[in-house]
């Protein structure tokens, strides 16, 4: 009497199984970054996350998705454990991230059509500082602890060049006595309007960056030191991506400025002119970058 409703049953979890075995197989492709503004940089990668998505779908992935983190180890966290795939950032970010992660650079990315960047120490015109040695006593503000731009190339820099550094609770501090003292400001704007109205004494940020944000004011301005160029941005996969996933999203990322619907999406992220390899010269300036990095940041 029991065979009928067996037989049923044995029918209903077959085809609950042919239902649920093609969501069970769907995989997102998420994108990672790190920022204090996650809904922003959410809205700016998810457009690209899902063309690059569409561009893998022969990987298996059937969609794309964003994952922002909040700081180094949360994206290194991130990556160890599969929930991002591909992770964008800064150079000087990505290596820290990758030291503690095992995630591997893949690419570079040419964000706003830049390839490369400098960084730059400035001060007012008017404030006495002309080289490093001025900054004994002096306060700088950085943009913030995760910036490649804003704080980790800058103040590698310094440390090459013997500049001691002490942090501070506020601008408003005392300022030390030989050492010099540093703050985060938060943001580029307020680096350069705290210089400008004198709340520190210099400010660290990339050239390109200063030139755009200061307009007019860029005249009354010294720049006082000047790191080497590297990279704007660069692109890592997940220590357990392999080989053949890593060749196929690398590929994808080569040839999305080669027709017009990848042109246009990257484009709308953030001005993207295109990837490319990284330089083997730029790639052995950024191994020779890893151990600074790990000191300052840990790994």
């Amino acid at each position: 009497m029991f065979a009928p409703l067996r037989r049923s049953l044995t029918a209903a979890v077959l085809f609950a199984g042919l239902i649920l075995a093609p969501a069970a197989q769907a995989r997102m492709l998420v994108i990672g970054t790190i920022s204090d503004e996650p809904i922003k940089e959410t809205r700016t990668f998810l457009p690209f996350a899902r063309h690059l998505a569409g561009q893998l779908s022969g990987e298996g992935f059937t969609g794309g998705d964003v994952r922002i983190a909040r700081d180094i180890s949360h994206m290194a966290r991130l990556l160890q454990t599969g929930k991002v795939d591909i992770y964008i950032d800064s150079p000087l970010v990505a290596l820290a991230v990758g030291q503690q992660s095992g995630s591997r650079l893949i690419a570079r990315r040419w964000k706003k059509g830049i390839a490369e960047y400098h960084s730059v120490i400035f001060a007012r015109k008017d404030s006495g500082i002309g080289s490093l040695d001025d900054l004994a006593g002096k306060v700088l503000a950085f943009e913030e602890g995760f910036s490649s731009s804003g704080y980790l190339l800058p103040r590698l820099s310094l440390a090459e060049n013997g500049v001691s550094l002490t942090e501070l609770d506020s601008p408003r501090a005392a300022r030390p006595a030989s050492e010099t003292g540093y703050v985060f400001s938060g943001d580029d704007e307020n680096t350069i309007v705290w210089v400008l109205h004198g709340l520190v004494d210099a400010g660290a940020m990339s050239l390109n960056g200063l030139k755009k944000r200061a307009g007019s004011d860029f005249e009354s301005l010294t720049l006082i030191a000047q790191t080497g160029a590297v990279p704007r941005h660069v692109v890592s996969v997940a220590p357990q991506t392999p080989a053949a996933l890593e060749t196929a999203v690398q590929n994808a990322l080569l040839q999305m400025d080669q027709n017009s619907e990848g042109a246009a999406v990257l484009k709308s992220f953030e001005r993207t002119t295109k990837f490319d390899r990284i330089p083997p010269h730029t790639q052995k300036m950024l191994e020779q970058f890893q151990a600074p990095v790990t000191a300052l940041i840990g790994g």
